[in-house]
């Protein structure tokens, strides 16, 4: 039988062939999250339970199983129950043979979005009593299909080989795609997100004695230091609501104290090493790897099933959760950015990183994070890696490296202004320990930001002001188009309740002019569409959706007397980043 040409297959089997020849056991998993695009139930945008969400999740894993390799058997599983919940959640489970020694060729016609086998495995399997899951064994494969707020999540079977993640992945995503569930959620006004339930990755041993963070103690540490120097690691494959109140705040995001005993260990450790004991690595790690609310679950590097003790039954597994991860749209991309990650722990692995930690300050929530820094900086992690012989293929790369879609871009006479969404940094509002028992934390998610990006020559690029103020720009040296100035704008979008500042009223449409030569272009960028006016209902595809952000924003050429006067405003120091919430123009009268 002739099998069909897979480079993305071939550039994950050669990054397994690479590690395999350093030695390196690195095992991965991964927890998809998909959801109903066109469904505005609870159940789909905010609650765990409800709605037609467990269907869908028996549907998904039935499908599924008729991908799975023969013999894969289907049950129902133990589900998770919350304090607040009255009843465990559902949960449904998969289990299947593999070969002991990982062999990729062995499962080769297996576990891919080939056709399914026409015959459905029996739903009879899933009514039947719950199961507990199996103890780890290198040689079965264990799945879930679980419920989560808004979405149904798939626990991936942990996978010895990239090849292998990626082929469960297009497996799981084509099921998903028969349940009629998705990636990626359209609102009202066209804009887009993922499916909200994030794309976390496990790393791992084939036994949890065989993890790669007890076979090198200093792998834990040196990773939490090289994750602490890279903002991208943390933002560009991050979910919509990222810092302190997101579901994966960096440690310097936390309270600075806590932050600074971090270094203490971290420091401790480049001194005299990594405690060599499992409990002692969890022991030393453990207590310091939160968000601000002491909360180990939603910490980047979640260690709660390293070798916790406090979690009974799954607690010491020798596993470390990267957690700022979005859900990715294509397999493929999910495959990417695992390879980021297990290309890391590799280098690390095997080598230090002698460089010392940043000090990022005010600037990691403001330029540090823009698009155009944070591609510069995964371009440097992506080199680092190269350096080491571990650098992912081309086309993982260029999955990696894909740049956001603009809201727009202008050219004009030899210069291109750009502009792209960039991460938001939402507070909680409230208390943040009394939301804990929630199932989804209320943000103050009313602002957002953008990032102004001018190429070309110095000469020709003009000058940018936004709402009348001068808007400055710093200069990098772009990868792909030499020196770009390159400046930040943040402002509110609609009034929050609750949420912070409600005497700021929002910026709608947000007007950025910029000015050339004799004349200038202005842009006017609409929060809903122009005039106002309801939407018919939800877009039905990524092509009505992309028409409603077109449709937002307005694009005008202005007469030389329409520019912004040289007096108060203009004699406004420009900055490289704008927060319109101080600024008094967006307040109310």
């Amino acid at each position: 039988m002739t099998v069909a040409p897979d480079p993305v297959l071939d550039e994950c089997r050669a990054q397994d062939r690479a590690l395999a020849a350093a030695g390196l056991a690195i095992w991965l998993g991964g927890e998809p999250t998909f959801t109903r695009a066109d469904a505005s139930e609870p159940c789909w945008l905010v609650e765990p339970l409800g709605g037609d969400k467990e269907e869908r999740a028996r549907e998904l894993l039935l499908a599924l199983s008729r991908r799975l390799p023969d013999g894969a058997e289907l049950c129902r599983a133990v589900g998770r129950q919350y304090p607040e919940e009255e009843r465990p959640r559902f949960a449904y489970g998969a289990r299947w043979s593999r070969p002991p020694d990982g062999s990729d060729d062995a499962r080769l016609a297996t576990l891919s979005a080939a056709p399914a086998r026409p015959a459905p495995a029996p739903a009879e399997a899933l009514d039947g009593d719950r199961v507990p899951p199996p103890p780890p064994d290198p040689a079965l494969a264990w799945l879930t299909v679980t419920p989560d707020p808004g979405v149904v999540e798939v626990n991936m079977a942990p996978e010895p080989t990239l090849a292998g993640f990626l082929r469960q992945g297009r497996a799981i995503y084509a099921a998903a795609a028969e349940a009629g569930l998705g990636t990626v959620r359209y609102r009202w006004n066209g804009d887009a997100s993922d499916s909200g339930g994030g794309g976390q990755l496990t790393f791992g041993g084939p036994t949890p004695a065989g993890s790669p963070f007890f076979a090198y103690p200093h792998l834990l540490p040196r990773l939490l230091r090289y994750l602490q120097r890279s903002p991208s690691l943390s933002y560009a494959f991050g979910m919509e609501c990222l810092g302190s109140a997101g579901q994966a705040p960096r440690p310097d995001e936390g309270a600075p104290d806590h932050y600074h005993e971090l270094g203490v260990a971290l420091e401790r450790c480049e001194r005299g090493g990594a405690p060599a004991d499992p409990a002692a690595l969890w022991g030393l790690f453990g207590p310091l790897l939160v968000d601000p609310s002491g909360n180990s679950h939603r910490a980047e590097v979640n260690v709660e099933k390293l070798w916790n003790p406090h979690l009974p039954g799954r607690g010491r597994l020798g596993l470390v959760e990267l957690r700022a991860l979005r859900m990715q749209p294509t397999p493929e991309r999910m495959a990417a950015v695992a390879a980021l990650f297990r290309a890391l722990l590799a280098r690390l692995a095997l080598a230090p990183d002698p460089r010392p930690p940043v000090d990022h300050r005010g600037r990691l929530h403001a330029e540090a994070s823009l698009p155009e820094a944070l591609f510069a900086d995964l371009v440097e992690v992506l080199g680092d890696l190269e350096r080491h012989g571990l650098r992912p293929g081309p086309l993982l790369c260029a999955e990696l490296l894909a740049r956001p879609e603009p809201v727009v871009e202008l050219r004009d006479e030899g210069a291109v202004l750009t502009v792209r969404r960039a991460a938001s940094f939402w507070p909680l509002v409230g208390d943040v320990a009394s939301q804990e028992l929630r199932a989804a934390r209320v943000v103050d998610s009313s602002t957002a930001r953008i990032e102004l990006r001018l190429a070309g020559p110095a000469a020709a690029r003009g000058r940018l002001f936004v709402e009348g103020l001068p808007l400055g720009g710093r200069v990098l040296d772009a990868v792909d188009d030499g020196p770009v100035s390159v400046a930040g704008v943040r402002w509110r979008v609609f009034a929050p309740r609750p949420g912070f500042h409600l005497d700021v009223a929002p910026h709608d449409p947000l007007r950025i002019v910029w000015t050339r030569p004799g004349r200038a272009i202005g842009l006017a960028l609409h929060g809903w569409r122009p005039g106002g006016g309801p939407y018919p209902a939800l877009p039905t595809d990524a092509a009505e959706a992309a028409a409603r952000r077109r449709e937002r924003v307005v694009t005008t050429t202005l007469a030389p007397d329409a520019l912004p006067p040289p007096g108060a405003a203009g004699a406004a120091v420009a900055t490289d980043y704008l927060d319109l919430l101080r600024h008094p123009t967006g307040a109310t009268a």
